[in-house]
């Protein structure tokens, strides 16, 4: 049987992906931070007044649109960080130069790096790692989706654990951008995070079947920016975590 919130979803989160994409392979890296910091601020805005207008057509979707742009101005250089730091590497892997654990490379390597890198030598390689995150992304999408839509388990418990999962995530973000710096700290939040987001992905699927009927832009609006953006977060944690072994 057709359901009205089923459709505006999906369509919804399959736009603002779509959107995303585009705008992530147009900027590759911020120009300043102020850029950066304008760009996050910008989105948080956009994020708040998704939710004021959620109900308001077609202001709303308008909205929508412009956020995920704006999310996939951010992932950009987010990927391209990614890349060179998987490229320099296996850059270093080839040319036999071992930096220790809790070391930092010289002022020289860099020199060095900065001369002789051939950026487009590991592109094909990098290209690899990220189809592998977006694939690995996609069978965690259809895997949380049918394991709520094809059995009668009920996710709503998860609320709780996540809210508090997601708080700590966050802090322990804060507190490596700020105090830590630590390379390793965000390793390990990519697996917790990976984790947290996958576990959300069968929470907001389990509220989309219950809600089953409801034909409010404003349900559909709030399902959806929630189901993409944790398709946008399991994907970045997932390629943090596929750039280190591959």
């Amino acid at each position: 049987m057709f359901d009205i919130l089923f459709a505006r979803t999906f369509f919804i989160v399959g736009g603002m992906l779509v959107i995303t994409a585009i705008t992530a392979l147009i900027n590759k890296g911020f120009e300043t931070a102020a850029e950066m910091w304008l760009s996050f601020f910008a989105g948080l805005g956009l994020l708040i007044a998704i939710f004021f207008y959620a109900d308001v057509f077609p202001t709303n979707l308008i909205l929508v649109g412009l956020f995920s742009a704006l999310v996939g101005w951010q992932v950009g250089p987010t990927i391209s960080a990614l890349g060179e730091r998987y490229k320099f590497r296996k850059h270093l892997k080839d040319n036999n130069i071992i930096i220790g654990k809790g070391q930092d490379i010289t002022k020289e390597q860099r020199e060095e790096f900065a001369t002789s890198f051939d950026s487009t030598k590991y592109q094909s390689e990098w290209n690899n790692t990220v189809f592998q995150a977006l694939f690995a992304t996609a069978i965690a999408v259809f895997a949380t989706g049918a394991t709520v839509f094809l059995t009668s388990i009920d996710f709503s418990f998860l609320n709780g654990f996540l809210f508090i999962s997601l708080i700590i995530l966050l802090i322990m973000g804060l507190l490596n951008v700020f105090i830590f710096r630590s390379h390793m700290f965000t390793f390990i939040s990519s697996y917790f995070g990976a984790v947290i987001f996958t576990l959300y992905l069968l929470f907001d699927f389990n509220r989309l079947e219950a809600m089953a009927g409801d034909e409010s832009w404003a349900t559909a609006i709030d399902i959806s920016v929630n189901i993409y953006l944790n398709i946008i977060n399991l994907f970045l944690d997932l390629l943090t975590i596929l750039s280190e072994f591959n």
